[in-house]
């Protein structure tokens, strides 16, 4: 039987919230009403929803009251991404031109929470085209971390993990090229995982382009949550394979903290000291309940930790999208910026021809083998999610990646390139690996932080059943301390 923490909905994580409505605690309807109370009440001083849709959610829950709408996730209100094309709301990914688009067709990941039932009540804020470590905008401003409305949430998820940290959704639908799930979640306090590359169908994300066919390179879809149970019951709906193709995901290879075999990567990229710190602890903690930690005295064997790679196939994508005039904007940034460690491979790279692509691809199939080469002996790589927790909002310069050339980051008293926060969630990306984000015991800063749980290649059960022994041995994260 389903303990539950408190009366109050909004405590519940998405387990305890489908055992609510299936014992029939709570109805589908009030469980709306709950979500959009709190919205209305509780929410406007973080903007991390920016779009309801009562009408449609409202339907959708006296449906499944009814018994006419079952599956398991029947009755869930929940808020998506303002990425993912959902009929009967905008989908505009912060991208002012896309301000009237209003799709009627779910994008794939959607129809399938959407066929089990799941009610979506609203939309969450993002970055300009899903750019940034901050969520803001032209068209709906500024999302505030919970924990701290003068710091970021996080991008390019950052409406999500916000309106999880504040208890406004049990669950969210995000998506990560850049960190863009595991970021938000360590700045929230919440949960978010990053599925191996292609198991999670990406049609109708937006960016690229609506109606695009074609998977972004990098780019994947997954879930956040409030729990480890909460991302595996998401991912077991949404990864599907590619079409005429049945996917099988490996058995966890570790289902309790005995015994597991974790490597510990703290060296190689810039992490604050406070954060370094925080994470020995909880490797400590680990090895206390039984897991086998060794702590790397350098980079992961076989990974290059100055390897310029992922910034030069993260840029040639982000250019293709990109007219010549803004392209043009860039080389002049660079060359304006010749101390900047990555300056001129993204200049250079963001008009990469068919040619230059392809010789970046066949780099990282080796990379990516490299990579498999280490979970011969080890299960687990713990690794930082950012250089730092959540930083103060950094939104006046403008929008999209070209400020981000000019700013820094403070980092154990040294400022660092901006641009620097995203070789640490950069590693798993590049080399296709899942990896689980799940909130430390302990704040830095007065601020949440988590920790990277990356696998093998498919090993995304692996890393989604060591958060879940983890949550069983320390206990849940809290809501921001203004939601409670």
């Amino acid at each position: 039987m389903t303990r539950f923490p408190s009366t109050e909905p909004h405590h519940w994580t998405t387990t305890q919230t489908l055992d609510a409505l299936e014992s029939r605690r709570i109805g589908a309807e009030e469980l709306l009403d709950h979500a959009l109370a709190r919205q209305h009440s509780a929410a406007k001083s973080i903007n991390a929803i920016i779009e309801l849709n009562e009408d449609k959610a409202r339907s959708t829950a006296r449906a499944v009251d009814r018994g006419e709408i079952t599956g398991r996730l029947a009755g869930l209100a929940m808020t998506v991404k303002d990425c993912y094309e959902v009929d009967g709301f905008t989908t505009t990914a912060g991208i002012p031109e896309l301000a009237g688009h209003r799709p009627t067709r779910d994008a794939d990941a959607i129809a399938r929470l959407r066929a089990e039932g799941a009610v979506i009540f609203g939309k969450t804020n993002v970055p300009l085209a899903a750019s940034d470590h901050q969520s803001y905008n032209p068209i709906h401003g500024v999302t505030r971390n919970p924990w701290d409305r003068e710091r970021s949430a996080g991008g390019s998820s950052g409406g999500s993990a916000a309106a999880l940290a504040a208890g406004l959704t049990p669950l969210e639908l995000g998506s990560d090229i850049g960190g863009s799930i595991r970021v938000p979640a360590h700045y929230c306090g919440v949960y978010g995982h990053k599925p191996t590359y292609g198991i999670v169908s990406s049609r109708g994300h937006v960016p690229p382009g609506p109606g695009a066919l074609t998977p972004a390179p990098l780019s994947v879809c997954g879930p956040l949550g409030r729990s480890a149970r909460d991302l595996s019951l998401a991912l077991d709906l949404l990864a599907e394979g590619q079409p005429g193709h049945k996917l099988d995901l490996t058995a966890p290879r570790v289902t309790s903290i005995r015994g597991a075999r974790v490597a510990l990567w703290l060296d190689g990229y810039p992490v604050d000291d406070a954060y370094r710190a925080a994470l020995m602890r909880f490797a400590d903690l680990l090895q206390s309940e039984g897991a086998v930690v060794t702590r790397l005295s350098g980079p992961v064997a076989a990974v290059d930790p100055i390897d310029d790679l992922y910034f030069r196939i993260l840029f040639a994508v982000i250019g293709s999208g990109m007219p010549d005039d803004q392209i043009a904007e860039f080389e002049q940034a660079a060359a304006e910026l010749p101390d900047h460690p990555f300056a001129d491979i993204i200049a250079a790279t963001m008009r990469a021809s068919a040619a230059e692509m392809a010789a970046l691809q066949e780099r990282q199939a080796a990379h990516i083998a490299n990579w498999r080469s280490v979970f011969e002996e080890t299960d687990i790589v713990l690794a930082p999610v950012a250089m730092n927790s959540a930083f103060p909002h950094q939104v006046e310069d403008g929008h999209g990646p070209l400020p981000q050339l000019r700013r820094t980051l403070t980092v154990s008293g040294q400022e660092r390139p901006y641009m620097e926060n995203l070789l640490w969630p950069g590693a798993a990306t590049l080399a296709h690996l899942p990896s689980t984000v799940r909130p430390l015991p302990e704040l830095v800063h007065n601020m949440p932080v988590g920790v990277q749980m990356i696998g093998d290649l498919y090993g995304d059960r692996t890393t989604l059943a060591f958060a879940a022994a983890c949550d069983r041995a320390f206990g849940l994260a809290p809501l921001a301390p203004d939601f409670r």
